[in-house]
C-alpha cells in the first residue's frame, strides 16, 4: 500500500441555505478545514473538520494548527497499518478531536482507496440505508422550512429551542406541528434550559399530544447532576451531546446518571472515538444517536458509513448536507427524503 507523503490544509467555507440559529449563536456559513495527504504513487487522500468552539474548544485556526503539528509526524507511515497512523494521531492531539477527525478522515480514506474496500464494510456492514431527520433552527420561518421537508419526504424533525423566551420555543415547536402533524419530533436545547425547566417543557408538549422522540442535551454540559435530574423525571427520552466527548465521558455518564442515550458525532468525539464509545453504551444498555455539526456531504458520507457498517445506532442526524449550498451531485450516497443509503 502507499505510504503518507506529506499533509496539508486548507479553509473550506460553504453558505447554508437559510441561516443556522442554535442556543448557542448563529451562522449563514460553515467553516471548515479541509485535509489532504499526499500518497507515495501520485494519490492523494482527503479529510474534513468541523470545529465548534463551545463544544469541543476548538477553532479553525486552532485546527489548522494542530494538524501542521501532527501531519509531519504520519510522513512515511504506511496506509496498510491504519490502526498505527489513528493511534499516533490519538496520542499527538489527545484534546483536539475535530483535528483528530480530519487526520483520520483522510488516512481512512486513503486505506479505504488503495484496498478497494468502502469504510462500511470494514466497520462490519450491517445495512445499507438508515432514516435521517431534519433540524428546524431557531428561525420565525419554521413552519415553512417544515412544510418544504415535509413535501420532500421528511418525515422526522429535530428542533433548536433555547430561545429568550420558553412561549418563544414552545410557538416554534407548534408552528412545526401545524405544518406537519405526522411527523415524528426531537427537542434539542443545546445547554440552554435549567434542569426543571427542561422537565416542564417536555411535559407541557407531551400533555399537548406531541409525538417526542427524545430530549437532547437539556442542560449545560457540566451539569451532570442537572442531566441526571432531568432523565429520572422526563416524560421523555434524554440524550447526553455536549456532556459526551470521549469514551471516558461516556462512562461516566452511563454509570453514574440515568440518561437513556448518548449522541455521538464525529467532530465532537473523532471517528475513533465514536466507535470505541459504542460498546460503552451497549454494555450499559443505552440507546445511540449519530449526529453531525455542520458538514459536507464528504463528512457526513463517513458517519453514515459508521452508522450503516456497525448498525449501532437507534437515531441519526446526519442533515447538514441538505442544510448546505453545495454545488454538483452528491458523490458519496443516495438520498430519498429521509432515507439516506450508501452506494
Amino acid at each position: 500500500m502507499p505510504t503518507i507523503q506529506s499533509v496539508s490544509t486548507s479553509l473550506l467555507e460553504t453558505p447554508l441555505h437559510n441561516p443556522f440559529v442554535t442556543s448557542q449563536g448563529a451562522t449563514s456559513v460553515a467553516r471548515a478545514v479541509s485535509v489532504s495527504l499526499a500518497l507515495s504513487g501520485g494519490g492523494a487522500a482527503q479529510g474534513e473538520s468541523v470545529p465548534v468552539k463551545y463544544v469541543t474548544g476548538e477553532t479553525v485556526e486552532g485546527v489548522i494548527e494542530t494538524v501542521s503539528r501532527v501531519g509531519p509526524e504520519l510522513e512515511g507511515l504506511d496506509l496498510q497499518d491504519y490502526r498505527r497512523a489513528l493511534d499516533r494521531i490519538a496520542q499527538l492531539a489527545p484534546d483536539a478531536p475535530s483535528a483528530r477527525c480530519a487526520l483520520e478522515m483522510a488516512v481512512l480514506d486513503g486505506w479505504s482507496q488503495s484496498a478497494g474496500i468502502s469504510l462500511r464494510r470494514l466497520w462490519g456492514g450491517a445495512r445499507d440505508r438508515y432514516e435521517t431527520d431534519v433540524t428546524i433552527p431557531i428561525v420565525p420561518n419554521a413552519g415553512d422550512l417544515t412544510r418544504l421537508a415535509w413535501d420532500l419526504g421528511i418525515r422526522v424533525f429535530k428542533i433548536k429551542v433555547g430561545a429568550l423566551s420558553i412561549d418563544e420555543d414552545h410557538e416554534r415547536v407548534l408552528a412545526v406541528r401545524a405544518a406537519a402533524p405526522e411527523a415524528k419530533l426531537r427537542i434539542d436545547a443545546n445547554q440552554a434550559f435549567s434542569p426543571d425547566g427542561a422537565v416542564a417543557f417536555a411535559e407541557r408538549l407531551v400533555g399537548e399530544g406531541a409525538q417526542l422522540q427524545l430530549l437532547e442535551q437539556p442542560v449545560k454540559k457540566e451539569d451532570i447532576d442537572g442531566l441526571h435530574w432531568v432523565a429520572e423525571r422526563s416524560p421523555v427520552p434524554v440524550f447526553a451531546d455536549e456532556s459526551c466527548r470521549t469514551p471516558q465521558d461516556a462512562l461516566r455518564l452511563v454509570s453514574s446518571t440515568a440518561v437513556h442515550g448518548l449522541n455521538l458525532k464525529i467532530n465532537k468525539c473523532g471517528i475513533a472515538g465514536v466507535l470505541n464509545i459504542i460498546p460503552i453504551a451497549k454494555a450499559a444498555g443505552r440507546r445511540l444517536m449519530l449526529g453531525c455539526m455542520l458538514e459536507t456531504r464528504r463528512s457526513i458520507a463517513v458517519s453514515l458509513a459508521i452508522a450503516c457498517g456497525t448498525g449501532a445506532f437507534d437515531f441519526i442526524d446526519l442533515d447538514s448536507h441538505l442544510l448546505l449550498n453545495e454545488s454538483g451531485e452528491n458523490p458519496h450516497f443516495d438520498q430519498h427524503g429521509g432515507e439516506m443509503r450508501m452506494r
